[in-house]
């Protein structure tokens, strides 16, 4: 499978995922009657936090609780099926909603345990972050994009965007993340086109499920 890496020769899917757990300690914005982009987001991460650091020695003897835990609280972030028509592109239709609902658990699950292993690993970390730069609405396409600049030991700083999408209710979802331009959207995208017209999409669907089917 194709891999776009990124100017610190971390594959770029990993290194934007680690860029959510990194940058959402400070995506809050101030609570109001309307929910605000980032609220959601650093709600959630704090209560993990919490979890993670108290059962430490439960989620090392055992991965599987470990992404149990994150899969009930971070899956909800994320504008799942917005995503996997982005990413599926032109062959969202030409599969079966059986098939469709197959790829988006078995995707979604890969996304989870690489946010899994990344917050985890960074539990007991230190970390210093500066509040995001920007917040821009976009009132017809209903997101709005919040921008950081993430400091990186002896490296540029990382600039990182969240695409966010609206829900009816008035909540924040996370529709794409992007890191120095990178698309995590687009990336999976160009990485499932070239694998679907080379193998086919039951391949695909067989490669994802191989992945995460131990827990």
């Amino acid at each position: 499978m194709t891999r776009l890496f990124n100017r610190f020769g971390m594959c770029v899917p990993w290194t934007m995922l680690l860029a959510v757990m990194l940058v959402v300690f400070v995506a809050a914005q101030p609570a109001q009657a309307e929910q605000r982009p980032g609220t959601l987001l650093r709600e959630t991460v704090d209560q993990l936090l919490d979890e993670l650091s108290n059962n430490r020695p439960k989620y090392e003897a055992d991965k599987c609780q470990l992404y149990s835990v994150v899969n009930r609280l971070v899956l909800p972030l994320f504008a799942i099926d917005k995503i996997n028509r982005l990413i599926l592109g032109k062959h969202f239709k030409a599969v079966s909603p059986q098939m469709r609902n197959r790829f988006s658990r078995a995707f979604m699950e890969m996304l989870i345990r690489t946010y899994a292993t990344a917050m985890f690993e960074y539990t007991d970390q230190e970390l210093v972050l500066k509040p995001p730069e920007s917040l821009e609405f976009d009132k017809s396409a209903g997101t709005a994009l919040l921008r950081h600049r993430v400091p990186v030991s002896g490296q540029a700083p990382v600039l990182v965007d969240y695409v966010l999408r609206r829900t009816t209710d008035g909540h924040w979802q996370i529709l794409d993340i992007k890191i120095d331009h990178i698309s995590l959207v687009l990336t999976y995208r160009l990485q499932y086109d070239h694998m679907i017209r080379k193998k086919g999409f039951e391949l695909l669907l067989f490669t994802l499920e191989k992945k995460v089917e131990d827990c």
